[in-house]
């Protein structure tokens, strides 16, 4: 039974570009969870990416900064992207939109924050600052 619901679990997790990280959509983690939708086309996601690196490297104890390529690349194209906007944190493998029960993001970029007990606290459209990112952690979960 508990092989079951290992594997059970493991199906649930979506991977990352980075083999030591995983996403459990729903799941309780202890940490606040923040996944950036973004496009190599998209502007103001390019602005975005150096204020989700340094949020990402200021708050890395109590906040994981996961990537969506809205594209759904994979493989090179996929790291050649990530190498030409210098992103810095792990990109999900998989879009996790099916898996939280939310439509996909239909503008970029788009950031979901997620509070430490797995749910969904807030959708954000538009490009994000290190410091407005901050603030919605700081925020007491609902």
């Amino acid at each position: 039974m508990l092989a079951v619901l290992l594997m059970a679990c493991e199906q649930n997790q979506i991977a990352t570009t980075d083999r030591e990280v995983h996403f459990t959509p729903g799941a309780a983690s202890g940490r606040w969870v923040i996944i950036n939708y973004w496009a190599k086309w998209c502007a103001p996601c390019r602005e975005e990416i150096p204020e989700l690196n340094d949020f990402a490297s200021e708050y890395a104890d109590r906040v994981q900064v996961l990537g969506v390529n809205y594209d759904g690349l994979q493989g090179d194209a996929l790291a050649a992207d990530m190498t030409a906007l210098d992103i810095r944190f792990p990109v999900l493998l998989a879009d996790p939109h099916p898996a939280l029960g939310i439509a996909r993001p239909s503008a970029l970029p788009a950031t979901l924050v997620i509070a430490p007990d797995g749910k969904l606290k807030e959708v954000l459209l538009g490009p994000q600052t290190a410091a407005a990112l901050a603030q919605h952690i700081e925020e007491p979960a609902p």
